[in-house]
């Protein structure tokens, strides 16, 4: 290049000048703003409906048109608004729930923020029709409009006395949100339908509605009424939002991590789904999508569904305010907790024990709905014992003849032994129901768990294979300490460990169930449950640190290859020993990649069939 083309070069406009800061105009500013805490219609319905709770209202109405986009009206029978505080309640950051940030720490409301009015009325034309009742006087309904296109906020005006009561009540505010997003194309570009944008909004009243089951909530959408839920009990609503009607046997169980922690769950067994929807997460009365809560909800179902399935259940947490922080996200769906490893102890406890007391048995039910059920106390008599055929089987256990252990499969007895369905399922007469039992399922679980048992015991025995290379792993510092204390329980297990230094974990020796493939990965993820652990008391065996994904699956597939295939041919005797032996497995509802053992159809399913039924 020549000098004057240079100098040229040096001379022509810079293509990608200076940005300049400027400040946003306080309208755009509020805008984006809002669309950190309103992303569509449901957003706004949870908001007020959080606020209609916090104002003690006792029934809650929405009214929806084009799935929320032309209208949202939201009626409560609560206090109200006072009229001199309806244009400060439409202001940003104005709450009544706290005056100070050390509030946050003893929270027992579900709004607080002091932005979900401001917010919606950024983003949409807003009126507000609140009325106060006091034993001193009655000021009447007072009303206040605010326009997002100009941010004018009306004075409050006093409304005909003629407007009548608020759902039975003589008090409480009515909300109306027109046209959403109308100013703002590139939000209202991604509503979704309006049957979308409604059934979110279902969905979340659906989950408030749980976590307040003495409140009575209304839906209607385009003059159609989409949800009526009258006030009733905690399992009655559990019963009508999570199992959707169904006839599910519904279970529940409680438990606790400490005096900061109380858990109860409720399960509908059997019920096994292809989506979360309805696994409903509550805790101090506000419904969330935490991902931490159910990582531990669904903990305890791993070897109880097969995957891509998920269960329906709900959760309700009673948690001391101090020791969780709800001001983490700005739509309040996610929580923080201090010691989340609570969390994982208080569901391990209580859907553990649901899971092994009661499994999960397929039921067809005469519905045509797979469900699940468990047995009934006049079900746990046992029947005559019936000596093992002398004929030959193949593939089946050897196994004397032991006691039924599980009661959930103690209707299952040599006496009820009808034969073998398409030389896989083993039948048994259950009187009003046919019992199933897949047999290679079944067989897989028996094998898996003798595999897992032989490998823990050898373990136990601190039978160890010297690393050619040892492996460091390397931790966070400052925990060598805490380390320390646990390093006996992997010396228990088969690990010959020591600390190597700051932060490094080195490894000599390792179990040889374990062996050498992707060894360095798995030693890591060894540490790291090892310092998860909240109570090694717990877990005799110490199971959850020694058996880890890639063993698992080694010790599953083993079992599958060899237990009895569907086809083998299994006599009388043989099934009846599968059964004794699947009767004594920690988990006998499924084999170890989650498939069903036992499967169970009622009589009245028979009788549909036939058509014997009036």
């Amino acid at each position: 290049m020549s000098l004057a083309s240079e100098v040229a070069v040096l001379k022509a406009p810079c293509s990608n000048p200076v940005m300049r800061i400027v400040r946003l105009s306080p309208r755009v500013a509020e805008q984006i703003a809002a669309g950190e805490v309103i992303e569509r219609p449901a957003a706004v319905v949870k908001e007020l409906i959080e606020n209609s709770l916090d104002a003690g209202a006792t029934e809650i109405s929405v009214v929806l048109e084009e799935g929320g986009k032309a209208l949202i009206e939201v009626l409560d029978n609560g206090h109200g608004i006072a009229p001199e505080d309806l244009p400060l309640a439409l202001a940003r950051h104005a709450t009544s729930k706290i005056k100070a940030l050390e509030d946050l720490e003893s929270l027992h409301t579900l709004g607080f923020r002091g932005e979900a009015l401001a917010s919606i009325g950024a983003v949409s034309r807003l009126e507000v029709l609140s009325h106060v009742q006091t034993s001193a006087q009655s000021l009447g309904p007072h009303r206040v409009r605010l326009d997002h296109s100009t941010q004018e906020l009306s004075s409050p005006r006093p409304e005909p006395a003629t407007f009548g009561h608020f759902l039975g009540k003589p008090h409480g505010t009515r909300i109306r949100v027109e046209g959403l997003f109308s100013q703002i194309p590139a939000r209202l570009k991604f509503l979704k339908s309006a049957g979308s944008e409604l059934s979110a909004v279902r969905e979340w009243m659906e989950r408030l509605a749980l976590a307040h089951p003495q409140v009575g909530f209304q839906l209607r959408s385009d003059s159609k009424e989409v949800l009526n839920l009258r006030p009733q009990s905690e399992e009655d609503r559990v019963r009508m939002i999570v199992a959707e009607g169904e006839d599910f046997p519904l279970l529940s169980a409680e438990s606790s991590a400490g005096q900061g922690l109380q858990l109860k769950v409720y399960w509908v067994q059997g019920m096994s789904l292809s989506h979360t929807r309805n696994l409903i997460q509550l805790v101090n009365g506000r419904a969330l999508r935490d991902r931490l809560i159910q990582q531990a909800m669904l903990g305890p179902f791993r070897q109880a569904l097969l995957p891509g399935k998920f269960p329906a259940a709900c959760a309700f947490l009673t948690v001391d305010p101090r020791e969780i922080d709800v001001n983490v996200h700005p739509t309040k769906t996610e929580i923080r907790f201090l010691e989340p490893r609570k969390l994982f102890i208080a569901f391990d406890e209580a859907l553990g024990s649901l899971i092994h007391a009661h499994g999960s048995i397929s039921y067809v039910g005469s519905s045509g709905h797979t469900q699940s059920s468990g047995f009934s106390q006049s079900d746990l008599m046992l029947g005559a014992a019936e000596k093992p055929h002398a004929s030959h089987t193949t593939g089946a256990p050897a196994h004397g003849s032991l006691p039924v252990r599980h009661p959930a499969l103690a209707p299952f007895t040599p006496g009820q032994f009808l034969g073998v369905l398409f030389r896989t399922y083993l039948a048994y007469d259950l009187g009003e129901e046919l019992g199933l039992i897949d047999q290679h399922a079944a067989h897989e679980r028996i094998r898996y768990e003798g595999l897992k048992k032989r490998a823990l015991s050898r373990a136990a025995s601190q039978d160890s294979q010297a690393l050619l290379i040892p492996e460091v792993v390397r931790f966070e510092g400052g925990k060598e300490s805490e380390l320390e204390t646990k390093l006996p329980l992997l010396r228990q297990l088969g690990f010959e460990a020591e600390i190597f230094g700051p932060g490094q974990l080195l490894f000599r020796a390792s179990p040889p169930e374990w062996g050498t493939q992707d060894l360095r990965v798995r030693l890591s993820g060894l540490v790291d449950r090892l310092f998860s652990l909240e109570r090694a008391t717990k877990n005799p065996s110490n199971e959850s640190l020694f058996l880890d994904e890639k063993l698992f699956e080694k010790l599953a597939s083993e079992a599958c290859r060899s237990s009895i295939r569907a086809g083998d041919r299994v006599e009388a005797w043989g099934a009846n020993a599968l059964i004794e032996q699947l009767s004594q497995c920690e988990h006998p509802w499924n084999c170890p990649h989650g498939r069903p053992t036992v499967a169970r159809v009622p009589k009245a399913r028979f009788e549909e069939w036939f058509q014997r039924t009036v």
